[in-house]
């Protein structure tokens, strides 16, 4: 019994993995019938006017020179219009070389980009921090000087009072 259901088991497995191939199977062909085929461009016309003047050519030519030969064809094909158009066009992204250009990108230009403007912020916030701890050192030492004057004036007598109040209003719009 056991082997039977062992074989009921992987002829399942096996129904479903058949299941499986065929609907991918049918989701491939689905793919395949949405492609469009390129149509190849017909040049019969063009080879037929270009053998039809070398036919003309060669019957006017009785020496056979194959240099003026050469160069009526070659004046023949001038003539012959061509479709081509001109596109003026900017490339962001190359056409071609996509993993080149995207590593010098991403991998060079991007970082060092970063760098720089890290770079820049730096300098200019060192800058600023220069310039507050020059205040702030000014403001202590002018906290500094304060405290000496009112501990001064706390202390002192009428003669180094009067001389204090001199030289602070000779100093005072200076």
């Amino acid at each position: 019994m056991k082997e039977i259901d062992e074989l009921n088991q992987r002829m399942d497995s096996n129904d479903e993995i058949v299941d499986s191939l065929v609907k991918k199977n049918t989701e491939m062909e689905k793919q395949v019938t949405k492609f469009t085929e390129n149509p190849t461009p017909d040049y019969s016309v063009g080879i037929n006017t270009i053998i039809t003047e070398v036919r003309d050519i060669k019957q006017r030519n009785k020496r056979d020179e194959e240099l003026t030969l050469l160069k009526q064809i070659n004046e023949k094909l001038n003539e012959i219009p061509t479709s081509a158009t001109k596109q003026l066009r900017i490339l962001l992204f190359p056409e071609t070389n996509q993993g080149q250009y995207y590593k010098i990108v991403f991998g060079r230009l991007i970082p060092w980009g970063l760098c720089l403007v890290v770079i820049t912020y730096l300098y200019s916030l060192g800058g600023r921090v220069i310039d507050a701890y020059g205040q702030h050192r000014q403001s202590e030492q002018s906290a500094h000087y304060q405290r000496a004057w009112v501990y001064l004036k706390q202390i002192a007598k009428r003669r180094t009072l009067s001389a204090m109040d001199t030289a602070y209003l000779k100093t005072e719009n200076k």
